[in-house]
């Protein structure tokens, strides 16, 4: 991992991060206000528009956007894997954006994963013009090409899901509303990610998500679909993939807390978008719970806190505030061997009281306001064992 740090280093010290605080940091260091700059999705969410360029694939043969063909490199031999065992780590990341190559944005998400030194990335609210600028992130990191979900339909704004790490791993499927078996159904705004990687012969497969946003009765019910959908996606990697781990991440726009779960649908709310078309194989009446779908579906969810804390939010966090929890892993495999919220403000490299969770981190931590230049939202960062 120590060439991830060594190639950043020398972007990070062209452009340092400066000494700045965007509104609701969590750094409690007063500093001047940092610019922004967003584009606003049709559900609302946002994200910062790059410019897309090209560069060279630099792993298995790829199609538009980077992402490497349904059947991944290891698929067509006949050699069956054998798994020694490994450990790795996968992180959860809503970036909100990945910011222009070179800007403050960009620079401070870089820093925060030559931290994090992740073996399996995936990120959320990544922008359909910032391909260019992912790529310039992986190549300052050293790692693999980065592989992107399709783009997204206008029910699911310019923003799609991504994953990457300084391993080759290869796309398993784009998941979207095809899911279905409707042919007119468009019911999932942004699609799911799915990415396979072996390390040490042992395999685990990856679903990015990014479920719809929004607290209205409308929000509810297309995030319940969205989940019923991600039930699906996780049904088709198992059969393409038996027995093999999975993990299931990303922003899931929800908390355990929410009054309105259970909430139960007898028809389509109004409101809808004129384009949303609900698949012909989801029935009524419809429950709300994204928990107990997921869970069905055979994945358990990782508990994770902040480093020497008790505090779980995700998103909203600040010095004085908690925030909320809508970011998670789940798993269905692996032996969890550890989780913690990354927040570079209370990242010393120290495992200390009062009582919490501690990881280790590569290099030395990152300023505090890195964590709030970088994103809205707070990594989740699992570490994983594959047994033999």
């Amino acid at each position: 991992m120590s060439r991830l740090r060594h190639a950043l280093s020398a972007v990070l010290a062209c452009a340092p991060i400066p000494a700045c605080i965007p509104s609701g940091s969590a750094c409690d260091k007063p500093a001047a206000a940092c610019p922004t700059d967003g584009t606003t999705g049709d559900d609302g969410s946002t994200g910062t528009q790059g410019t897309t360029t090209t560069s060279p694939t630099t792993t298995a043969p790829t199609t538009t956007m980077g992402a490497t063909s349904q059947d991944d490199a290891d698929s067509s031999t006949t050699e069956p894997l054998v798994c020694n065992g490994a450990s790795l780590r996968v992180v959860s990341f809503n970036v909100k954006s990945v910011g222009a190559e070179g800007s403050d944005e960009w620079d401070a998400l870089g820093s925060l994963l030559a931290r994090l030194a992740p073996d399996v990335l995936c990120i959320e609210e990544f922008g359909d013009g910032e391909t260019g600028a992912l790529r310039a992130l992986t190549t300052a990191l050293g790692w693999s090409e980065p592989i992107q979900a399709e783009t997204s339909p206008a029910i699911g704004g310019e923003l799609r899901n991504a994953c990457m790490g300084p391993h080759p791993m290869a796309r398993i499927d784009s998941y979207g509303s095809e899911l279905s078996g409707d042919a007119d159904a468009n019911d999932v705004g942004r699609d799911f990610l799915g990415v396979r990687l072996v390390l040490d012969g042992c395999p685990i497969n990856v679903l990015a998500v990014h479920a719809k946003s929004g607290q209205e009765d409308l929000d509810f019910f297309r995030r319940q679909v969205e989940f019923v959908r991600l039930g699906q996606a996780v049904a088709d990697v198992r059969d393409k993939r038996p027995g093999e781990a999975v993990v299931v991440m990303g922003d899931f726009n929800e908390n355990t807390d929410d009054p309105a779960i259970g909430t139960v649908f007898d028809a389509e709310p109004a409101g809808l978008p004129p384009s949303y078309q609900l698949g012909d194989d989801i029935e009524f009446p419809l429950t709300y719970d994204p928990f107990a779908t997921i869970a069905a579906a055979g994945l358990e969810r990782v508990e994770a806190t902040h480093e020497d804390s008790e505090r779980i939010g995700t998103w909203g966090v600040s010095a004085a505030q908690d925030g909320i929890r809508i970011d998670y892993v789940w798993l269905d495999g692996p032996a969890l061997d550890g989780a913690m919220v990354f927040d570079a403000c209370r990242d010393d490299g120290v495992d200390e009281p009062p009582a919490g969770q501690f990881l280790p981190m590569q290099g030395d931590p990152v300023p505090c306001v890195a964590s709030a230049m970088a994103s809205d939202h707070l990594p989740v960062v699992v570490d994983l064992t594959l047994a033999p």
